[in-house]
């Protein structure tokens, strides 16, 4: 499997980009705090920002290693940040990766 890394994946509406440690506020209010966004994740919603500043400072050294793949989920139109989505699993002797994905309640089902 040649892996690259978390690459910049822009869509008709969507850029998929790294995070960065400030994504931390608009990450909790936009779904981290949510129970019904972590409802079927493995981690419970954020008490506080200071989680999710955790989280990231966990999550953005990880992005020099070319083995990581997490993206945040920014619409092109406003530049807001409105979810993430990762690679959660890798079997290289089958060529698959698991991904998954949360976000804002406020945008789902917009297709």
């Amino acid at each position: 499997m040649n892996k690259v890394g978390t690459g910049i994946i822009e869509t008709d509406r969507m850029i998929l980009r790294r995070f960065k440690t400030e994504d931390a506020q608009e990450m909790f209010d936009g779904w981290c705090n949510d129970p019904e966004v972590t409802k079927f994740l493995t981690w419970a919603p954020h008490g506080n920002v200071e989680v999710t500043k955790m989280l990231l400072n966990d999550w953005v050294p990880r992005y020099e290693n070319g083995d990581y793949f997490n993206w945040g989920m920014e619409l092109k139109e406003t530049g807001k940040l409105i979810g993430n989505i990762s690679v959660v699993q890798v079997r290289e002797d089958i060529g698959e990766a698991l991904i998954g994905y949360c976000m804002s309640r406020a945008y789902w089902g917009n297709g």
